[in-house]
């Protein structure tokens, strides 16, 4: 394909349908108000017109290609015409050929880029795989021939919207808001994704945070989230769905972050107090024209780096050195270092790591706004109380493998207060911690010598886990 059919495909696959026909104006990804209401009634218009032309809504997706998400693509040539059946031949070089075994390609947008139809799209009816046949839906007015280059998109998207609207969306809602019809009832809350924020990742935190990798989001689909109402979704789920299912959550996730950036963007200069402002009309006018296309191109961009990142080779955090052998010796070490200044894990996970540490007991304050929360306790990013794990109950929500309590450990918890270590800690200090970590759920649990006489005589230090 020549590069300018390059680039009148990308344009054109900004408004290629994935979704299914019929009426679906009234479905729309919910506006996170919390930020919009902060924008002049023009400029909050401004972004959610934005996102519904890059996005569509949840039953008409839309394919921006400048977003790294496998939409589902085919580039391919016309062979032989029979009314509305097309025998192609696809581009194995240009086409994600597993993703045609998809069912949701049924539907998918075609676009002609060559012929007579060049520039032109349609839907398709019906697709056979095996003999590579479309039947497509009317809507060209002049039929196609033999040696026109086409690409279909979306099918795969599409196909991971189903499989989200199933298994997630009652949690997770519509928008990937973390508020579905169940959400209210659960606690912790579901996953907000709008802030592109994953708490279990393989991922480093430092100089600045990673985004979750595929094979992140599919440990944690795949498994659940012990301790939540997060369950596993294997075998109920197979391989090419769970694939589906997590190009879903990563597109909802970075719809939510571009959201977030525009309207950070419009609120320095264009928030509602400015209404009554002189001029405001005409200078947002102004700004919407000139300079608001070239932003909105450039927050995706920086988006779709992130999210491209993470997925570079070398990224997921890999000790260089091996689990040392778990001695007593490497988990007293870990415990002093539980205990004391330096890793400085007591403050928050208690002396007997039970979660009660002093930092649960005094009063916080919000870093987005500087402001002390209502409520003493821990918070995370999306203002939700949160409390630190009680290792004496063995429950570890991203994983109890060694390596995922390392990581844990060398990262933190994204969107959580638990700090990563890696510029406090040297691998042998932190595979030490693990070795202790791992060992408090036992330890918790052993016999107490001698056994106290009476209640009063029994320290609120030691006991049985719950």
């Amino acid at each position: 394909m020549s590069v300018r059919w390059q680039t009148i495909v990308a344009l054109m696959l900004a408004s290629l349908l994935a979704g299914c026909g019929g009426d679906t104006s009234k479905a729309r990804f919910a506006e996170n108000s919390a930020l919009a209401k902060q924008l002049l009634p023009k400029a909050r218009k401004a972004v959610q017109k934005t996102l519904d032309d890059h996005f569509g809504s949840p039953l008409d997706s839309v394919a921006w290609l400048k977003l790294p998400v496998n939409y589902g693509k085919a580039e391919g040539t016309v062979k032989t015409v029979d009314g509305q059946k097309l025998s192609v031949e696809f581009n194995a070089e240009a086409s994600d050929l597993e993703s045609l075994t998809s069912p949701e390609l049924t539907r998918a947008g075609l676009l002609f880029t060559s012929g007579s139809n060049a520039g032109k799209q349609v839907l398709l009816a019906k697709f056979d795989s095996k003999n590579s046949t479309f039947e497509t839906l009317p809507g060209l007015e002049s039929a196609p021939s033999s040696g026109d280059q086409f690409v279909a998109a979306g099918h795969f998207l599409r196909h991971g919207r189903k499989l989200y609207a199933r298994h997630c969306q009652h949690c997770h809602g519509v928008s990937g808001d973390g508020d579905g019809t169940t959400a209210k009832y659960l606690n912790p809350r579901p996953r907000d994704y709008r802030l592109g924020v994953f708490k279990f990742t393989s991922t480093a935190s430092f100089p600045a945070p990673i985004k979750a990798t595929r094979d992140d989001l599919k440990r944690v689909i795949a498994l659940g989230i012990p301790g939540t109402y997060m369950p596993s979704f294997v075998p109920m789920l197979k391989e090419n769905e769970l694939t589906a299912v997590i190009e879903y959550v990563r597109w909802l996730a970075m719809r939510g972050e571009i959201e977030k950036g525009l309207v950070t963007e419009l609120k320095g200069e264009y928030s509602k107090d400015r209404s009554k402002d002189d001029g405001i009309d005409k200078s947002l006018e102004t700004y919407l024209s000139e300079t608001y296309p070239n932003f909105v191109n450039e927050i995706a961009g920086e988006v779709g780096e992130k999210w491209s990142g993470a997925e570079e080779e070398g990224t997921p955090i890999i000790p260089k050195k091996p689990r040392p052998q778990d001695t007593a010796e490497s988990r007293h070490r870990g415990k002093e270092l539980f205990l004391g200044n330096k890793a400085k894990c007591v403050n928050c996970h208690g002396p007997t790591g039970r979660g009660n540490g002093p930092m649960t007991e005094d009063f916080q304050k919000n870093p987005d706004t500087n402001e002390t929360y209502a409520e003493r306790g821990l918070y995370d990013t999306w203002g939700q109380p949160i409390k630190p794990r009680d290792l004496t109950r063995g429950i570890y929500r991203g994983g109890r493998r060694p390596i995922d309590i390392y990581r844990r450990i060398y990262a933190g918890i994204k969107g959580t207060p638990m700090p990563g270590n890696s510029q406090a800690l040297s691998e042998d200090e932190i595979w030490d911690l693990v070795n202790y970590a791992l060992s408090v759920p036992y330890d918790s649990q052993a016999p107490k010598s001698p056994k106290p006489h009476s209640v009063a005589e029994h320290s609120m230090d030691h006991g049985h886990a719950n």
